[in-house]
């Protein structure tokens, strides 16, 4: 990885505004919170209706199944009473015996106490109207039989017709009741799946809000970290960032097998005495204006940072130190006036460390500040 910074990362009032941006389109952590325990309290309030409306449809179910027991019960009697109809009364006292009733008044009395707790369970207009009507046929037969009469074909048949009656309002009922379960099943399954979503969707929320900050406060250590590489005034890296990226330009060339390159130390020419004249201002724009000359002259994978007052080095992978006087060379000829500069250059030595290369490029630069300044040489070199 070559490391190449010319300007600084991004403005503080860049991040804020995004981070601005941000909050408008998303709710703020406590407005979420506050949405959150308002869908909990709906939710607890859903599942406290539902359990009440299952409450009240299991009283129910427990009122139907006791009603159809008893209309099963009260079937069973009403065809003992038809066959007892249909018999003369040596024979229905028999089969009264074979089933467990010493006469008819005690059958009778047995559909009355039956039909006693169909009228207590009924509770529907239908059904109450059927159990009703029953009431008064079996008061009716009671009566008959009180006065030594033979029950009544006809009585009979009604009394099986409004049976019917009952049995269709008793399967209404079981029916309306299914529907009711189901709708509860439903609804059920629903307030499950709504809070299974909503937990879910809040803990994906916070993982997600999680990774951003993790994300923003991994950017803005990096962001410190660059700015503790950079130098604030001309934007290029200082002596810390050179020494971080020149480190690992040499990792890379032992890596690779000797990977070539060269070093070139710059001085800004009579520097003290100009920024002695024209004060620290002046002195602070002529840095700038050699930094921006430096950044528009070099390659964009070569590192550029400034190692002192006015001193600068230039780290140019993949360039002998003979190229890079040329490209030296090339900047000053389009260099202002008033920028002049000397320069040492030095190839890269696998061989070496980079403070011996740089101690190289050093003894040029002096020797170019002694040959009369503004000027370049190369280490080794006359």
């Amino acid at each position: 990885m070559k490391l190449s910074v010319h300007g600084p990362s991004r403005s503080p009032m860049l991040r804020d505004a995004s981070s601005v941006s941000w909050h408008r389109n998303w709710l703020p952590p406590h407005t979420l919170r506050w949405v959150w325990l308002l869908f909990s309290v709906l939710l607890a309030s859903v599942a406290i209706f539902n359990l009440s409306q299952v409450q009240t449809t299991n009283s129910e179910l427990a009122k139907r199944r006791l009603l159809e027991v008893s209309l099963q019960d009260l079937v069973l009697q009403s065809m003992a009473l038809r066959h007892l109809e249909q018999n003369s009364s040596a024979e229905m006292r028999l089969e009264l015996e074979q089933r467990g009733y010493i006469s008819v008044q005690a059958l009778l009395n047995q559909i009355s106490a039956r039909l006693a707790v169909i009228e207590t369970i009924a509770d529907t207009g239908a059904s109450q109207a059927a159990a009703q009507e029953l009431r008064k046929q079996l008061e009716h037969l009671d009566h008959q039989l009180n006065r030594k009469l033979n029950l009544d074909s006809a009585q009979i048949d009604q009394w099986y017709n409004t049976l019917g009656q009952l049995n269709s309002a008793a399967k209404q009922i079981g029916f309306e009741q299914d529907s009711k379960v189901q709708m509860l099943q439903r609804n059920n399954l629903l307030l499950t799946l709504l809070v299974l979503l909503f937990s879910v969707g809040y803990v994906c929320q916070l993982l997600w809000r999680q990774s951003r900050l993790r994300n923003s406060l991994l950017s803005e250590i990096n962001r410190l970290a660059l700015q503790s590489r950079t130098d604030p005034l001309t934007g290029v890296l200082n002596r810390r960032g050179w020494q971080h990226a020149t480190e690992h330009h040499m990792q890379l060339a032992q890596i690779h097998g000797g990977v070539r390159g060269s070093v070139a130390i710059l001085d800004i020419d009579y520097f003290k005495q100009y920024n002695d004249t024209f004060g620290h201002n002046a002195g602070d724009t002529r840095l700038q204006v050699f930094a921006d000359l430096l950044k528009m002259n070099f390659r964009p994978g070569d590192t550029i940072a400034r190692i002192g007052g006015e001193e600068f080095a230039v780290l140019l992978p993949n360039c002998n130190a003979a190229d890079a006087k040329r490209i030296v060379d090339r900047m000053r000829a389009h260099a202002p006036n008033e920028v002049g500069f000397s320069a040492g250059l030095a190839n890269i030595n696998t061989q070496q460390s980079i403070a011996q290369t740089m101690a190289m490029a050093d003894q040029a630069l002096y020797q170019a500040k002694h040959k009369g300044r503004n000027q370049s040489c190369i280490a080794g070199k006359p």
